[in-house]
Order: structure tokens, then sequence, then C-alpha cells
């Protein structure tokens, strides 16, 4: 099964191998085809206006995953709500035409762990979330409540615990789970 995954550094980000952390884990869950296309730092508008490079001039894949709004809700250079559903609205109804939408899977931002973490905060990732499965179930889309699979963990917050432990990158144990929380979801929307 081949899949492109694209989105921030959530998705971009190395932690102990010379490939991003969430290829190396979903590899070591099933033999996937893996383009991960993922920029650090990308919000919903830079992922709106690089959807032709990051998604439509890459292989065509069994299933597109995308993360975003992790940069959007960012207090310091924060999107607004609306315009952020405007962006998703514009990446949902741009990529409908290469990847139908039993093809996609959108993911919301992670929890972050507030007591590091001085730029974003929970309350904020839940409102930019909802904008998120709103845009899914309008679109028909799968998504992914990555926040409140990590909130209601047993290794939250260590999840956290990893080189950068700044509270919103996480370590290998969220890797881990986000890796089969998407092998999840792939099993149940192609059976």
């Amino acid at each position: 099964m081949k899949l492109l995954l694209t989105g921030d550094s959530i998705i971009a980000r190395s932690e102990n191998h010379s490939i991003p952390e969430i290829n190396f884990q979903l590899q070591k869950l099933n033999p996937y085809q893996i383009y991960n296309t993922a920029i650090s730092g990308i919000n919903s508008g830079g992922l709106a206006l690089s959807l032709p490079n990051l998604v439509f001039n890459q292989p065509k894949c069994d299933y597109l995953i995308i993360l975003v709004g992790t940069n959007d809700l960012a207090v310091h250079k924060q999107v607004p709500l609306q315009q952020f559903e405007k962006n998703l609205e514009l990446i949902a109804s741009s990529i409908i035409w290469r990847y139908y939408p039993g093809k996609v899977i959108l993911i919301t931002p992670p929890a972050v762990d507030e007591n590091k973490q001085k730029v974003r905060n929970n309350l904020l990732v839940h409102e930019y979330s909802n904008i998120i499965k709103r845009v899914a179930t309008e679109y028909k889309f799968s998504f992914i409540d990555l926040a409140s699979k990590m909130q209601t963990s047993k290794n939250f917050p260590e999840i956290f615990n990893g080189k950068k432990n700044d509270g919103l990158h996480f370590g290998v144990k969220g890797y881990e789970l986000l890796a089969k929380l998407i092998v999840q979801k792939l099993n149940q929307i192609s059976n």
C-alpha cells in the first residue's frame, strides 16, 4: 500500500532515524511504501499554496494523510479560526480531484504539554481540531482526533519526551501512538 503523508513538523521530523519518525514507525507495523512531503513550520495557507508540489506532483498513492493546524494555532503567528476554515476548505476542495474522499485522512493537531509549551494550549488545539472534524465530515474524509487520543493515553505527557522536549514535538512514544492510530484508520477504511 502506498501512502502520501504531508503537513507540518509532526509529520516531517526525525527523532532517531535518517527518515521521518512517522515513516519509521509506520513501516515497523506494515511494509507501506511511504512518500512524505511534510514541511516543518507550514500552516494551512502554506499547505494550500504548496499542494502542487506536496501532493499533485507526487506519485499517486492509495491514501493521502494530512496533519495541519499545529502552526495555525500558535499564538505568536496565529491564523484566525475563520481563515483556517477557509484554508482547509480550499485544501479539501482541491485534493478531491486526485484523491476521492474515501482515500483521505485528516489528522488534528496534537495535544500539548502546557507546562512546557508556551505558544500553544489545548483549548486552541480543541478549537482548531473541531474545524478539521467539520471539514472532514463535510467532505466525507476520514479523520483522526490525535489530540484526544493523546490526552487519554496512559503515556501523557511522557509522549513529549524526545529530542526537542518542548511540549509540542513528541518522542518515540508519541510517534508509536500516531502510527498505531493511522494503521487502525487504514484498516478500518480499506476493508
